[in-house]
């Protein structure tokens, strides 16, 4: 056999596995193409994938992959080939509707209705009306025993204008999110000092004590944002039992509950009020359980401090029945891919599903609003 037809086989073969697998390939190409360096691929790729959809092989390869999951331990349930057929024509049709080219398959499908949500937590009063100061937090006093996070009053707070977001990997996935929430909001600004593989574990590394002093007398925020802890989760031991009272070795989350003392009330000094971003649900069940103490450390140091408050996010990237889950329904019906591959980190829609709770959080203690459209401000300025 000659190179050239060697060459061709080989070609011939290439193209076949990744046709029979363009659904993977898709979303792949998606997640790291898409907002990169080569959106135009990306686009191309869907028009394959699409072209392949339309064609009965695709019923085929479908169905013998689905088929073929039990004997692979499940491994394909959570795939895009395996997801639950429209059970209706309205569900149908949003499904083909998902095959346009120009339609990502991670983004727009979660949307962040920004102006929907602000227009239901708006206040009936406008501001300045001489409340605000008066439901301020005041630097360093502590939140009573009872208190978890900020004191919330009747009244909101003034507006916020300048917002940073600080943490891991995890802080910079919300900030994508979050900055196209935040663009349609009016006078506020957005932030972001995120650090990859960063946490409290590890001062020399990142020192997060220091680094957010720097960054507050850099920004001087009104609002932080924060999540952190999925790599200091993984130093937790479920079953270690706490040390006796006044033992010189502490355990990992009496050293990070320590530790975060000094994050909260660098926070608390200067009274800028801040949310900490619980984790969500992991994928790996012996994970999971560290994530869970975690949240429990964060939410307990919060609660000590009125400027900081703990946001809930464990069940916001479940299923129906609470457990784990890489695809959720759309408001079509839709599935879309929320969570990455690696069973911790969240896609673009994930993002989106946190960004807006976050949101919805912060409206009811501050004052929100969209910004106005040019019609608006147009019909606003021709007034007599």
């Amino acid at each position: 056999m000659s190179w050239k037809k060697a060459c061709l086989i080989f070609y011939i073969a290439v193209v076949v596995t990744a046709m029979a697998n363009i659904e993977k390939v898709s979303v792949w190409v998606d997640e790291r193409l898409a907002d990169g360096p080569a959106p135009g691929v990306a686009r191309e790729v869907r028009h394959v994938r699409n072209l392949w959809r339309e064609t009965g092989l695709a019923a085929v390869s479908r169905k013998m992959d689905c088929d073929l999951a039990p004997y692979f331990d499940e491994t394909y349930k959570n795939t895009l080939a395996c997801r639950d057929a429209p059970a209706t024509a309205k569900a149908a049709q949003a499904l083909h509707d998902r095959l346009d080219p120009n339609q990502p398959v991670l983004k727009g499908d979660i949307a962040v209705d920004t102006t929907g949500l602000l227009a239901a937590l708006a206040p009936p009063h406008p501001l300045g009306t001489g409340d605000e100061e008066a439901t301020a937090p005041v630097a360093g006093a502590p939140a009573t025993e009872h208190q978890e996070g900020p004191k919330l009053t009747a009244a909101k707070l003034q507006a916020p204008h300048r917002m940073l977001v600080v943490g891991d990997s995890l802080a910079i996935g919300l900030s994508l999110s979050l900055r196209r929430s935040v663009a349609e909001l009016d006078g506020v600004q957005l932030f972001e000092e995120g650090k990859v593989s960063s946490g409290l574990a590890n001062p020399k590394y990142y020192d997060w004590g220091r680094a957010l002093r720097v960054f507050l007398d850099k920004y001087d925020p009104d609002v932080v944002v924060v999540m952190m802890g999925a790599n200091d989760a993984k130093y937790i031991n479920v079953n270690e039992k706490p040390r006796p009272p006044g033992s010189t070795n502490k355990t990992w989350p009496e050293v990070f509950a320590m530790r975060l003392e000094n994050l909260l009330g660098a926070l608390q000094d200067k009274g800028i009020r801040n949310y900490w971003i619980g984790l969500p649900i992991m994928g790996d069940p012996a994970f999971a359980k560290q994530a869970q103490v975690m949240n429990e450390i964060l939410k307990t140091e919060c609660a000590k401090y009125s400027t900081s408050r703990f946001l809930e996010t464990w069940n916001l990237l479940t299923d129906a029945q609470g457990n784990y889950s890489t695809f959720l329904p759309n408001e079509k019906g839709v599935k879309i891919k929320v969570r990455a591959n690696d069973k911790i980190h969240f896609t673009v829609a994930g993002g989106d599903i946190l960004a807006q709770s976050f949101l919805a959080s912060l409206a009811k203690d501050m004052e929100l609003r969209p910004k106005k459209s040019d019609a608006t401000n147009t019909t606003a300025s021709n007034k007599p």
